[in-house]
């Protein structure tokens, strides 16, 4: 079984839960997600299975879009709701205007420090275990883009916002961030992914949804093509000579319909239409990344 699921991720669960229940739904071990979600979260988690999980770097990469939801004046160290509370200021709320004003200072490419109760890895261990033993050291801030910020709604210290960015950023990061900027301090209340890449919440499945496809013999509705999946990639057929050189992972002519084209990668395909290999474009010729057999 083999192909891309768009899984509408519950509350309370870690990314982790929900590989394991869609590894038992569909009885393949071959499952990974494409971009962690915090058991506080939910919303779209896309997931790779079978031969898709050689294709999850690239699903990763995709542009996210998240709704979520920050409260002002309460400071956690987990920088969300499930966190402890390290420190509650009186405020007055500020205005919706100096509000927008903040945003629109972290949109675009910022630096940002990944929070401490996170995945990433210092010396080979998960921050997120240093910090609960208490030997958690700042992390390092990485360049990351925000593509656009956009309060949505505000009541008294419960700020909305939609946010648009790249891999990588942490909202629980820019809640905290921007409350520090408003004066206030804040942690993340609430937090849905709407979008991964091609990936959107009104296509998603519950896990619920999953499983009676799968009882009643409908898998394949649920399941996106690796083709399909990798659809940003321009297609590009090649003969069959330069399939038999492309399974041995050398590198073909680049056709000159993508001389002026500003896609690094490609999907090639075989004379049957086929997906053959994801190649990389580079001083005119495609170099294969990964081939399907």
């Amino acid at each position: 079984m083999d192909g891309v699921l768009n899984i509408d991720k519950p509350p309370r669960l870690t990314s982790h839960d929900v590989v394991e229940r869609v590894r038992r739904i569909l009885r393949e071990k071959r499952v990974g997600h494409t971009g962690t979600l915090d058991p506080l979260a939910t919303g779209v988690l896309v997931l790779c299975v079978g031969k898709a999980t050689r294709i999850a770097r690239y699903l990763e990469a995709g542009e996210k879009e998240y709704q979520a939801t920050m409260r002002l004046g309460v400071i956690t160290d987990t920088l969300d709701a499930d966190g402890r509370v390290l420190e509650t200021r009186s405020i007055t709320p500020p205005d919706r205007q100096k509000i927008v004003d903040v945003m629109k200072s972290f949109t675009g490419p910022i630096m940002q420090r990944p929070p401490a109760y996170s995945a990433v890895k210092v010396s080979g261990v998960p921050s997120y275990k240093l910090a609960r033993e208490g030997k958690a050291a700042p992390l390092a801030p990485r360049s990351v883009n925000i593509y656009s910020l956009e309060l949505t709604g505000q009541d008294g210290p419960s700020v909305s916002f939609a946010v648009s960015c790249s891999k990588g950023v942490y909202v629980r990061t820019l809640s905290a961030d921007l409350g520090e900027a408003l004066g206030t301090g804040a942690h993340l209340t609430a937090l849905m992914r709407t979008r991964s890449g091609r990936f959107c919440k009104e296509q998603s499945l519950t896990l619920d949804a999953l499983a009676e496809l799968a009882g009643s013999g409908r898998l394949e509705q649920a399941l996106t093509s690796l083709d399909d999946a990798l659809g940003e990639f321009p297609a590009v057929p090649i003969s069959e000579a330069e399939a038999i050189g492309v399974t041995h992972g050398n590198q073909i002519a680049c056709p000159a319909s993508l001389a002026n084209s500003n896609k690094d990668r490609v999907r090639l395909h075989d004379t049957a239409g086929r997906l053959l290999a994801i190649a990389r474009v580079d001083a005119g010729v495609l170099k294969p990344e990964i081939v399907f057999s």
